[in-house]
């Protein structure tokens, strides 16, 4: 999410600077998520993973098995 906030988005090194990653190469997965996932589908995400996190730990999900919740999540962030 951090990422999204770069003032140069487009610039590998200046993404890695923002970051603060050693190497530029490193800010080439964020790059590649950037593309992919606009900076309101990332809170989205973010959200939806917190929602799943509660629902593994037994909030408002007494017997959804694991399995049926990573589903969901992956579904819910391919689509």
């Amino acid at each position: 999410m951090i990422a999204h906030y770069c003032p140069q988005k487009h610039s590998q090194e200046a993404v890695a600077a923002w970051l603060e990653f050693k190497s530029p190469w490193a800010a080439k997965d964020y790059m590649t998520g950037m593309r992919n996932f606009t900076a309101m589908k990332t809170m989205q995400i973010i959200s939806k993973l917190r929602e799943m996190d509660a629902k593994s730990k037994g909030l408002d999900n007494p017997n959804t098995p694991p399995g049926e919740l990573m589903k969901e999540l992956i579904f819910y962030i391919l689509h």
